[in-house]
């Protein structure tokens, strides 16, 4: 992940209409407002920007967070333990 800086990591998948849990490291509560999507590793070096459908605070270090085109429990538990990230700033 050199281009890009974790946030965190998928850690569970939350119902059955592909909602996951993102545990952020970010340092406050956050709904990722203003960002419209985080890349996640397809193969090695490799990464693939997966846009958000939805997201909302959870509590200090938690996110539920929906992603389009996962919407289901199989689907997103595919991505879980998965770690996130977000373009570096030049």
């Amino acid at each position: 992940m050199k281009e890009f800086f974790n946030i965190g990591k998928l850690v569970a998948v939350h119902g059955v209409q592909g909602e996951m849990i993102l545990e952020h490291t970010l340092g406050k509560k956050t709904s990722l407002k203003g960002l419209s999507c985080l890349y996640l590793e397809d193969k090695k070096d490799s990464f693939l920007p997966w846009f958000i459908q939805s997201a909302k605070i959870k509590s200090d270090t938690e996110i539920y967070i929906l992603f389009e085109g996962i919407s289901t429990r199989e689907a997103a538990k595919a991505l879980v333990k998965n770690k996130p990230g977000c373009p570096k700033q030049k």
